[in-house]
């Protein structure tokens, strides 16, 4: 199988789907990091995005590059409280700071996909499924 969390810990964007109300709903989101079988990503508690998390826990993440085939992640979501991944996530991303104040803020939320199921394409392999579970 694909190095997935080596490729993910290159600070990817790729794109997000949940399940809203209306249906289906994608936005472009950064990997924070991945290490057991888990992707990390943070948001608002005050964004769309995070009651779409929290009341339909099961997404998929699509990422794409010259450096390997595209790489479908499905899974479930987990919205971790750890102070630990917070801190984490802002020395990631510096900006947070100006959007958060503090990893504290009960407004920030950092989040996993819990990882179930890969999928690759490329032209040259075709399509493949990995399970991790």
């Amino acid at each position: 199988m694909i190095d997935y969390e080596d490729i993910l810990n290159k600070k990817v964007v790729g794109v997000l789907a949940t399940v809203s109300e209306d249906g289906p709903r994608t936005r472009a989101f950064q990997a924070l990091w991945a290490e057991n079988g888990k992707i990390y990503f943070c948001t608002g508690a005050q964004k769309p995005v995070y009651k779409q998390l929290t009341s339909t826990p099961k997404v998929s993440f699509c990422i794409e590059n010259k450096f390997s085939p595209v790489m479908s992640f499905n899974g479930d979501v987990v919205v971790d409280e750890n102070l630990e991944y917070k801190e984490r996530a802002f020395q990631i991303l510096p900006m947070l700071k100006k959007m958060y104040q503090a990893p504290t803020n009960p407004l920030f939320k950092v989040f996993h996909i819990h990882i179930k199921e890969i999928r690759t394409f490329s032209y040259a392999e075709g399509p493949k499924e990995y399970s991790l579970e």
